[in-house]
């Protein structure tokens, strides 16, 4: 079995899963390795990042927080500016994985929340003319583990 932080970044894929079928997206690429083709865009990007050093053991349970960013990889098209369709995409993702309804990915983590969102930046590749705009929204996690038993949540 996969520790709780695992488990929770495979439940945020599921979800921006769906958020690519929402907006009709290409493609939805987890850590990707090689480099990001315009074939591949519009493209939702989930980077899973860091974990702080592990806060409070209370009843053998600790408190952790994980860090994850969401890229926004698009090109201009369909009548959309970058601008628009970058929007567009934070709106989804964040009414996603800040669903009240669900903020606590089924019981694996105590809340999602949002952190800071760069500037998007919007313009051609090089030799190209198509405008294509990127843009991160950094989100964490806070979630209990068991001490000895990394695999279940807590408490």
């Amino acid at each position: 079995m996969a520790s709780v932080r695992f488990q929770a970044f495979a439940a945020i894929e599921a979800k921006l899963e769906l958020v690519r079928q929402e907006l009709d997206w290409a493609s939805l690429l987890r850590d990707p390795r090689d480099p990001i083709g315009e074939d591949q865009m519009n493209a939702l990007v989930l980077g899973t990042g860091g974990d702080d050093e592990p806060d409070s053991l209370t009843g053998h349970v600790a408190t952790h927080r994980a860090d994850f960013a969401v890229g926004l990889m698009v090109i201009e098209a369909g009548g959309k500016s970058a601008e628009e369709l970058l929007d567009e995409a934070f709106v989804v993702v964040s009414n996603a994985l800040l669903d009240p309804a669900d903020i606590q990915l089924g019981g694996l983590v105590v809340d999602v929340r949002r952190g800071a969102m760069t500037p998007a930046m919007i313009g051609t590749v090089e030799g190209g003319s198509r405008i294509i705009g990127v843009q991160s929204i950094d989100f964490n996690f806070e979630y209990w583990a068991r001490e000895g038993d990394a695999e279940q949540p807590g408490p």
